[in-house]
């Protein structure tokens, strides 16, 4: 093989390796706490506690509301499979209604929400600032006098050297948190090769001590595993 033509096959090849994000898969589906087959792929399920994934994050999105689980996916043989967060739902407790998954976009500004722009320049307060005058006064006889006056303008505009407007740096956190969710993620892909990462749900229940379900919607039918929170 010439060096041009190796060249080409490393370009080539090179899209397949670092198609989607996500993180490693563990070695098998049988590997985390609840494991299924469907077809011919075998997905395995962790549910992350609060503190793990405020490890993970640096966030605690468990009191934004939302529950999070470690997905892998492993197809079998040389099956090409098309993998994505949007094929599980999930359900906890005895209600039947079943919860979507979130996006990363969803999941960052429910964790840094954002003022609201109708509401972000409206002042706090009413702002009063008051200006002395001193001055002399003559009259027609060669009096001469000292005077002074207080004059007081009323705004309702911001006083001068106000602080920066409240959502510059919810909005830099935002970004980070978001672009942090998405590169861990379980991906979005056609593949052949295992992969893993974490799908994010708003919590379903009230009921925090509650069994869940994360049920997969797959080609070959759905599939449930069953997942229980950890005692306390």
């Amino acid at each position: 093989m010439n060096f041009r033509l190796g060249s080409l096959l490393l370009v080539l090849t090179l899209p397949a390796a670092l198609a989607g994000d996500g993180i490693p898969p563990r070695g098998s589906a049988e590997d985390y706490t609840a494991h299924e087959v469907s077809g011919k792929m075998a997905i395995g399920a962790a549910y992350v506690t609060p503190a793990q994934a405020r490890k993970i994050f640096g966030e605690d999105l468990d009191k934004r509301g939302y529950v999070i689980f470690e997905v892998g996916m492993f197809p079998s043989g040389d099956t090409e499979v098309d993998i994505s967060p949007d094929d599980f739902k999930l359900r906890q407790g005895p209600d039947s209604a079943v919860t979507r998954a979130a996006t990363p976009h969803m999941v960052a500004s429910d964790a840094h929400p954002q003022p609201s722009p109708d509401n972000a320049d409206v002042p706090s307060k009413v702002h009063v600032y008051t200006a002395d005058t001193i001055g002399v006064v003559h009259g027609p006889y060669g009096q001469r006098g000292v005077y002074t006056d207080t004059s007081a303008t009323v705004t309702n505009y911001p006083p001068p050297q106000s602080r920066p407007a409240p959502g510059a740096s919810a909005g830099a956190n935002n970004e980070r948190l978001e672009q942090s969710i998405d590169d861990k993620s379980l991906p979005d892909i056609k593949t052949k090769r295992a992969v893993a990462g974490y799908v994010f749900f708003p919590k379903p229940s009230k009921d925090k001590h509650a069994d869940f379900e994360l049920i997969y919607f797959g080609m070959d039918g759905q599939v449930s595993l069953k997942l229980s929170p950890p005692a306390k």
